[in-house]
């Protein structure tokens, strides 16, 4: 399960066929359409995803899309919970999901003692804390239904969304949300609202988490 990340490093990511193969060992590929870009075809959250990742640099010498360290974190789950995963994102059922970018989990894995930051270290997160931290982390991203911001928002009180993990975040007026463990957390203006035929990914800039560490 840690070789997601060399998986992402020499594979296409601009389909479905491929993302499937960095974030599971059970060789989930579905049916990509090459060459076709699925935020205009009208793709699922999964496929939208990957477009959105592919086009991130981190430097020069080495891509690195902007959900690498997301796809690192996944590829750390057993192989039931990344199918559960991957069901979810792919399926018919409508979710939003906040996507936290690669900076964010750097700064999660800092907090933590890891020294060397790296999308497979947040593995760390179930030795730290006891197996399934990770995947309750990660359902804490995900809710019912399609919300766009002004549902994401209420214009002058605090809203409380619950999340998959069964845990809530709070949304204040400011545009800003409150996690379990009282961080506030920042949507990145430009990836915000990215409409997908089964949901919506909001991008932010910090791992949100369901307790205090």
């Amino acid at each position: 399960m840690y070789d997601i990340y060399t998986k992402f490093k020499t594979t296409s990511i601009l389909t479905l066929g491929a993302i499937c193969l960095m974030v599971t060992t059970a060789g989930l590929a579905g049916p990509g359409k090459p060459g076709v870009n699925p935020i205009k075809e009208g793709g699922n959250i999964l496929e939208i995803a990957a477009t959105v990742n592919g086009l991130g640099i981190e430097n020069e010498d080495e891509m690195v899309g902007e959900f690498a360290y997301l796809l690192g974190a996944v590829g750390c789950l057993s192989a039931q919970d990344q199918e559960t995963v991957i069901g979810l994102l792919t399926g018919s059922d409508k979710y939003t999901i906040f996507a936290p970018t690669n900076q964010a989990f750097r700064n999660l894995q800092t907090a933590l003692g890891v020294v060397e930051t790296s999308p497979e270290a947040s593995c760390a997160v179930d030795t730290l804390f006891g197996s399934g931290t990770l995947f309750s982390v990660l359902a804490y991203h995900l809710t019912d239904g399609r919300r766009f911001s002004n549902s994401v928002f209420n214009k002058k009180n605090p809203k409380s969304i619950e999340m998959l993990s069964g845990d809530s975040i709070t949304t204040l007026p400011n545009l800003t949300i409150m996690d379990g463990a009282f961080q506030i957390v920042e949507p990145v203006p430009s990836l915000i609202n990215i409409n997908a035929s089964n949901g919506v990914i909001h991008v932010i800039s910090t791992v949100m988490l369901p307790f205090a560490p």
